[in-house]
């Protein structure tokens, strides 16, 4: 089986965000962390819907239908079609109880280029079909226009209204260039990268920073670390062929580390024991720190 250098091991293990500080680099701006309690004053721009949720609009309401809207009433949701893509200030965060000392609240804001008042219920303090536009904008000048190394083996094509939605295979870790940034379909991945691969455009959706994400899913890391490197990581972490065919091919052995597991299965279903076992499946890996030591089958019969 072959070694990796520590020093290597090491420094995947940064990258993908198992170890104190992630990869930084010159080209990479500051990430700003917004919490809710924090909105007021930012600025946040409506995201794309899917197309099959686009006829319910976004569940924010008007000043004067708010009531309505939070009794239930569908119909006075705010329309996808006149907010898509639209800017709004958030001029007020009010917290309200919910039940064992836990706290929701009610944001309200202002459509910048209207004037329109809109108000929106937080659920486990997030609210859902908005992106702070300042990470929309840092995503942009960031990464628009530049090489990035996907940590996936196959991406979303950009979709084409009216046809089937597909898959684009690529390699973990292969360039790939960065042609667009726009909005997202998802708040907890808002903003997509559209990327060429071998001259198709796909989508690498990422968050910028955590904001809009409850405070217990934060990292020291930024999040979109989680989906791409920013060097390529076959000249910047070396290691053999060997090791990088076994992670594009989906092989785990023991000796490796949880960053390349992690690369090779993706996020375990479960952790346990300080983040020493890791459960996949029927497969229970068993870390001695950072390295696999064993890989256990778990019996399924009852």
């Amino acid at each position: 089986m072959k070694i990796v250098s520590l020093r290597i091991l090491l420094v995947l293990s940064l990258l993908l965000g198992f170890g104190t500080a992630g990869s930084v680099s010159a080209e990479t701006l500051p990430s700003v962390n917004v919490t809710i309690e924090q909105w007021t004053g930012n600025n946040f721009t409506f995201l794309a819907l899917p197309e099959g949720a686009q006829s319910d609009g976004y569940e924010i309401f008007t000043e004067e239908q708010v009531n309505q809207g939070l009794n239930g009433d569908r119909s006075v949701r705010i329309s996808y079609a006149g907010h898509v893509g639209k800017e709004v200030t958030v001029t007020d965060v009010v917290p309200f109880g919910v039940g064992d000392s836990q706290q929701e609240y009610m944001i309200h804001m202002t459509v910048n280029d209207t004037g329109e008042k809109l108000v929106g219920r937080s659920m486990r303090k997030q609210l859902g079909g908005l992106v702070l536009t300042a990470d929309l904008d840092k995503a942009r000048q960031q990464f628009l226009g530049k090489t990035v190394y996907p940590k996936f083996r196959e991406l979303s094509a950009v979709y084409v209204p009216g046809t089937t939605p597909r898959a684009v295979a690529t390699k973990i870790g292969s360039p790939v260039a960065v042609v667009d940034v726009y909005t997202g379909y998802q708040s907890q991945e808002p903003i997509s990268l559209v990327v060429l691969v071998n001259g198709e455009k796909a989508i690498v959706p990422i968050a910028y920073s955590w904001t809009n994400f409850p405070v217990s899913s934060w990292t020291q890391t930024a999040p979109w670390q989680n989906a791409l490197f920013i060097e390529d990581p076959r000249i910047s972490l070396g290691g053999s062929q060997e090791l990088w065919n076994q992670i594009e091919t989906g092989i785990v052995e023991e000796g490796m580390t949880k960053g390349q597991v992690h690369l090779s299965w993706g996020k375990p279903f479960s952790t346990e024991a300080n983040d020493s076992v890791w459960t996949y499946g029927t497969k229970k890996l068993s870390f001695d720190g950072d390295v696999l030591h064993s890989i256990e089958t778990i019996s399924t019969s009852k």
